[in-house]
């Protein structure tokens, strides 16, 4: 993929320019963040040129923006009429922190947003979805931005505020795998990396994003009542979910204890 500068400022708006001083300062920046997308998202057998005309367009804009927002702070950046520029001579003055802050924000959201877009669109697809970089990018059912949008009540939320709740989700999924067992929470993780979930996994896991959505928000006893839900759901229709049913955790509740029958022919007498 080659970024020009035509097609960085297509999507970096801030930065349009007559010169080329901020699209020339991120050639590195360019190459770098190409090289994590490639290695930490796409993974071996998913190259950049291999991604569809959708796909693309969502992995370019990923990488200007992302690129634009690391560079920043190596910059010394000038408000123009048209947006941000280098200063190039003693006659421009920086422009203040506060604008900048404020730049680099909306930069990181923007890629952030780009970058959930770009995961959705790979799930399904079998050679990404069996990676080890799908199995890390998607450990968890708040796997981006829009889980905690829709079930936690965070309707600001950017992919990086994932990294804020994150020890809060993982407790609640923790909560969740002693409940459901480690094998079920595990199917339903590899059912939406596959895009395979069946229709009552997929309302399963919308039960289980609602109770994690609780946990996050520090609602103990609606987490608890959600979570008892799912597992009477499991409990109450045990072939619709044949990996729990087939788990240990589903044996150990359902073990019958020996009876001492009296026709036994080791019957004990007591």
């Amino acid at each position: 993929m080659k970024i020009t500068k035509e097609l960085f400022e297509k999507y970096a708006i801030a930065a349009i320019s007559s010169n080329a001083l901020v699209f020339d300062s991120l050639t590195s920046a360019f190459a770098g963040v190409m090289s994590k997308l490639s290695n930490v998202i796409l993974g071996p057998k998913i190259s950049i040129d291999s991604l569809s005309g959708a796909q693309l367009l969502v992995a370019e804009k990923y990488i200007c923006l992302r690129a634009f927002y690391e560079q920043i702070p190596q910059l010394d950046l000038v408000l123009t009429p048209n947006g941000f520029g280098v200063v190039s001579n003693q006659n421009l003055t920086p422009a203040s922190k506060d604008r900048v802050d404020s730049l680099r924000k909306t930069l990181l959201q923007q890629s952030d947003e780009a970058l959930d877009l770009l995961i959705q669109s790979l799930i399904g697809m079998e050679d990404w979805a069996k990676s080890v970089n799908a199995r890390m990018l998607i450990d968890s059912l708040f796997y981006s931005a829009s889980a905690l949008r829709d079930y936690a009540g965070k309707p600001d939320a950017f992919r990086s505020d994932l990294f804020r709740y994150r020890p809060r989700i993982a407790e609640a999924e923790e909560n969740i795998r002693r409940a459901i067992s480690s094998v079920m929470f595990n199917r339903l993780l590899e059912g939406t990396r596959l895009k395979n979930l069946t229709d009552s996994e997929v309302l399963l896991s919308w039960s289980l994003c609602k109770a994690i959505g609780y946990f996050i928000n520090s609602q103990g006893q609606a987490f608890k009542h959600e979570l008892n839900t799912t597992v009477n759901l499991l409990e109450d229709q045990p072939d619709d979910f044949p990996v729990y049913k087939d788990s240990e955790a589903y044996k150990v509740k359902h073990f019958e204890r020996y009876k001492n029958e009296k026709d036994d022919t080791t019957y004990f007498f007591g």
